[in-house]
């Protein structure tokens, strides 16, 4: 029942962002509120479990890409640096925002797996480094400039006129941060 409770609240999600109700997750899956509620006391712990899962999603698909034995040391750089979790992907950057000013609880751990779980990333720059595929650079810099530039586009979403989906900012993101804004033929 737990995981039909996830799974539901996760639809809801993606189709009305976080102001759902559990009244209106309870008729969703045909039980009442009190279940809900004796399962999850409230909506700040359903919201909890649901990120909970989302970073055990994220941990498990990166350890599947570093051990992938087809993909180089940058095609594993570029896909753990866009890694998002498959109920996260199409979202837009504004139930992030929801997400920071409602439930500062779990902002705060988002947050603190955003700036703490960057070993296996080190990995791959020491390794592309030896390799020859990248210069010698200040990885602290780099993390600072990923993790700051994530949190400006949760910032500035609103100012944009087509802010598109935290999947296509990351990709933008990764993809200016590794290959820089030169052209291929300058």
């Amino acid at each position: 029942m737990r995981e039909r409770i996830v799974e539901a609240a996760s639809k809801e999600i993606r189709r009305r962002g976080l102001r759902f109700t559990m009244g209106e997750l309870a008729k969703q899956l045909g039980i009442s509120t009190k279940t809900i509620y004796s399962i999850f006391p409230s909506k700040d712990e359903l919201i909890h479990a649901l990120l909970n899962k989302a970073i055990s999603e994220l941990v498990a698909k990166e350890q599947e890409i570093l051990n992938h034995p087809e993909y180089s040391t940058e095609d594993k750089l570029k896909k753990c640096l866009i890694l998002v979790p498959v109920d996260f992907q199409f979202i837009k950057m504004s139930l992030i925002i929801e997400l920071q000013r409602y439930y500062p609880k779990q902002w705060q751990m988002l947050d603190q797996f955003l700036n703490h779980q960057w070993d296996s990333i080190i990995a791959l720059f020491r390794d592309g480094t030896e390799q020859g595929l990248f210069r010698p650079f200040n990885t602290a810099i780099f993390i600072d400039l990923y993790v700051g530039g994530f949190y400006r586009l949760i910032e500035e979403t609103s100012d944009r006129q087509n802010s598109g989906t935290l999947l296509e900012n990351l990709q933008d993101l990764t993809d200016i941060l590794l290959s820089g804004i030169l052209s291929k033929s300058g």
